[in-house]
């Protein structure tokens, strides 16, 4: 059961390690970062329907939960994904990525300064090591820094998105069903964000249209899937630890399909950025 726990959470990071790379090539089809997560979003939606009602989920939620939904769904997984796809832009997939990674640390930051939770000096080492770790991400030029905000912003907010899964008790929602409206409010968010911005483009050629459903079901569906049966078979602590290889497939896959450069200075630095994260996520456990 192991050898299978770390096939599929090594599947899962190689999946959502993919998806960024091919989210990227339909910006040069006339999509964008906003326009990519919108469609994402609402193309998982009538999937999420199916399975929802195929397997008969009882999908009724309290007025509490909804208001809860909309405040994490907006902040935590709109302003995420809208960020973290329009770094797309700026700076690498693979660099960007890296820098979204952080969350974990972001994680530990809120929980000490919003929760009064205390922190470990193993905690704080490695915060301040991934810290350094960022510098050897920054470059000169004003796009470089803007890419760079963009990805380290999605990191805070989707650190926002695990804490609110928690404190906000939507853990207690079945998994599809949360997925499944979750996914209405961050189209709808999208949407309007998308108008009032001018960068939603809903005219792109069908391969744009086919790559996004392909991003909607491999991200909302398959990854998702394989990282819950991985945390089943191994556990959320080795899960956490095998699900480090996302960067480091964003990387490679940047390379191989965009050909994107990677120097030594940000191979440097994404190496003591998962270094960082890994001990966090082992000292946490422990």
């Amino acid at each position: 059961m192991k050898a299978r726990g770390y096939f599929l959470t090594i599947l899962s990071a190689v999946i959502f390690g993919f998806t960024p790379v091919l989210a990227k090539v339909t910006y040069s089809m006339g999509s964008n970062g906003i326009t990519m997560a919108f469609f994402r979003h609402l193309f998982v939606i009538p999937i999420l329907f199916f399975i929802i009602n195929f397997k008969k989920i009882p999908y009724q939620i309290t007025i509490h939960q909804l208001k809860n939904i909309c405040l994490v769904g907006i902040i935590g997984n709109a302003l995420t994904v809208a960020a973290l796809y329009t770094s797309y832009s700026y700076i690498q997939v693979g660099s960007a990525t890296v820098l979204h990674f952080l969350y974990p640390m972001f994680v530990s930051l809120i929980c000490y300064f919003y929760y009064q939770e205390n922190l470990s000096k193993a905690v704080k080492v490695c915060l301040v090591v991934a810290s350094i770790g960022i510098l050897f991400f920054i470059e000169l030029g004003g796009a470089s820094f803007l890419g760079l905000f963009l990805a380290l912003f999605s990191g805070i907010t989707f650190a926002y998105y695990i804490i609110g899964i928690e404190k906000l008790g939507l853990q207690t929602i079945n998994s599809y069903v949360l997925n499944f409206y979750f996914a209405i409010v961050i189209s709808i968010s999208l949407f309007i964000i998308g108008l009032f911005s001018g960068q939603l483009n809903l005219i792109l050629p069908v391969q744009a249209y086919e790559y996004s459903l392909l991003i909607a079901v491999l991200t909302s569906i398959i990854g998702i899937i394989c990282l819950q049966q991985g945390v089943r078979y191994l556990g959320a602590a080795t899960a956490s630890i095998m699900s480090m290889f996302e960067p480091v497939t964003s990387v490679i896959f940047g390379i191989i399909i965009l050909q994107e450069q990677l120097t030594i200075i940000k191979l440097l630095g994404c190496l003591i950025i998962l270094v960082a994260i890994t001990g966090l996520i082992i000292f946490n456990n422990k």
